[in-house]
């Protein structure tokens, strides 16, 4: 366990990371198009499937390491009604939302993206209150009002759409998967919260998931895509998914972000970890080009005013109900 006053630093790394997620998964995407391997079959070696087998079986066996012994103690000692909850919860996170994030990535530019997916706080609370029946934050309605506002000035400016419209340009199949990735992100946050009161540790609630996701992601790999997926990798891609996305960015992020809930309470990590919009703005626009201006910033204050407002906690009675 680290120290209490390092929880700030590592909570910084996190969103410097995550901030940066989309981006580099993106200019890796970009990079295979551009020096694309063509197999017997004409096929690009990247997709889905292997990019997030990669990053499931790197992020599941560190965890699953790191926590085996408790691991050990509490798979044995799950009832049926346990393991379809620990089920669910792996589609809906680990397979449904990464599977949507990434087709969605390849039709929408990082920006646009990252405001979408700013949808993902409000939707978990909406969720959780019809769910798991807890109240809604102070000041939700005003912060949901706050959202599409941000959102439409945010997409008036981009200067990569041919029109002028708010949501011209948008690929309409890139937003339909992007928000079935936001549903299935806030679907499995709520159940995250389910989680924390199981009290699982880190082994079977992230490391054997992540595990059997990169199982299935491998199995389709291989059934729709075939072996030349593995064997016809360029070795820059090879390395630039396993280093810098899988290593630094996915399997640094989760640690990071376990280090942070160590020290700092999960609200302050919620809020906190908003910051990541900006990062990955000005990620977009040094690494990829994308278009940046003041409205697309004022856009986005307004998108991270909100889910401070959002993630506010009402106060309550914990002893009520």
């Amino acid at each position: 366990m680290i120290p209490a006053k390092l929880a700030p630093l590592a909570l910084l790394g996190y969103v410097l990371l995550r901030g940066c997620d989309a981006s580099v998964l993106k200019w890796l995407q970009e990079r295979a198009s551009a020096t694309l391997v063509r197999t017997a079959g004409g096929e690009d070696p990247i997709s889905f499937a292997n990019v997030f087998f990669y990053a499931n079986l790197a992020t599941g066996l560190v965890v699953l390491l790191l926590d085996r012994g408790c691991l050990k103690r509490q798979l044995p000692q799950l009832a049926l009604r346990d393991r379809s909850f620990l089920c669910l919860r792996a589609v809906l996170g680990s397979l449904i939302g990464p599977i949507c994030y990434f087709l969605a990535l390849q039709r929408l530019t990082v920006i646009s993206q990252t405001l979408l997916f700013t949808l993902i706080l409000p939707i978990t609370a909406l969720l959780a209150q019809l769910v798991l029946r807890e109240p809604l934050p102070k000041r939700f309605g005003f912060s949901v009002a706050l959202l599409p506002l941000g959102l439409l000035i945010s997409r008036h400016i981009d200067l990569s759409s041919t029109s002028g419209a708010p949501w011209s340009g948008l690929d309409p199949v890139g937003l339909a998967l992007g928000l079935l990735s936001v549903v299935a992100f806030s679907a499995a946050g709520v159940l995250n919260r389910a989680v924390v009161d199981k009290g699982w540790g880190v082994g079977l609630a992230i490391g054997l998931t992540n595990l059997l996701a990169a199982l299935i992601f491998g199995t389709i790999t291989l059934a729709f895509y075939g072996p030349e997926q593995f064997l016809y990798m360029r070795w820059w891609w090879l390395f630039g998914l396993l280093l810098i996305y899988t290593a630094c960015i996915n399997l640094g992020g989760e640690l990071l972000l376990l280090m942070s809930y160590r020290g700092l309470g999960a609200v302050t990590v919620a809020l906190w970890g908003n910051a990541g919009i900006f990062v990955s703005l000005v990620s977009a626009y040094l690494l990829l080009g994308e278009s940046l201006s003041i409205q697309t910033l004022m856009g986005a204050l307004l998108i991270l005013l909100a889910l401070v407002m959002a993630g506010t906690k009402s106060v309550v009675n914990p002893e009520a109900a």
